[in-house]
């Protein structure tokens, strides 16, 4: 018999409160409904994590399948990115946040840089760690409609009307000033920027696998 799938949730706190609790219950109760066939009750997540720490931003990781495995605190550093390169992974898919990164792993390796620019179809999806943010000449901000993962902090920015879901394709990026990357632990003001004028073409990986399925429900 298979083991159960785990999957990763990464929870922000920041001066003693967690953020954004409703984003991240309802990404567990989706995953749960999918894998699990049993919902994940919203309200119950606060009483299934520790305390956060009373000062400073904090990273809490909790691991689950049918029920909450672990919740722990890690040391956190906003990352530096000096280097984005574009890379075609063929069918790659991570709609359902899986403690198996491996693929996405690979990734990042293959594409030589400190950030992988994932494309798909021609479409520029994510980094293997983020969603991204482009700005454009006037300052508008988009994030692309397309993506192998949306993230907790995409789909905020996106239900607040922050950011507008447009279609970017790879050879688009001449449009854009600048592209940030956003998780759950990256807002945009923290600024983790990159040039596009300074992303690396796109590179294909040397294999193509099937797309993971999504579920019925799922955009």
């Amino acid at each position: 018999m298979d083991a159960q799938p785990v999957f990763i949730e990464v929870i922000k706190s920041d001066g003693g409160a967690y953020l954004n609790l409703e984003g991240h219950a309802v990404r567990m109760d989706r995953t749960m409904r999918r894998f699990f066939r049993q919902p994940f009750v919203q309200p119950t997540l606060a009483r299934h994590l520790p305390a956060p720490p009373s000062r400073g931003v904090a990273k809490l990781t909790v691991l689950y399948s049918d029920i909450i495995i672990s919740a722990e605190f890690s040391d956190y550093e906003k990352p530096q990115i000096r280097s984005l390169a574009m890379v075609d992974a063929g069918q790659v898919d991570y709609i359902f946040k899986s403690r198996d990164r491996e693929r996405l792993n690979e990734i990042k390796v293959f594409s030589g840089a400190d950030e992988a620019v994932i494309v798909r179809n021609g479409f520029i999806t994510n980094v293997t760690t983020a969603n991204l943010v482009f700005r454009d000449t006037s300052g508008n901000l988009f994030t692309p409609l397309h993506y192998i993962h949306s993230g907790t902090k995409r789909e905020f920015y996106i239900r607040t009307k922050t950011v507008t879901a447009y279609p970017i394709k790879h050879d688009q990026l001449s449009f854009y000033e600048s592209v940030t990357l956003v998780n759950a632990m990256l807002d945009i003001e923290d600024d983790v920027t990159f040039p596009c004028s300074l992303i690396k073409p796109v590179a294909a990986m040397p294999f193509q696998d099937a797309p993971e399925p999504r579920p019925p429900d799922f955009p």
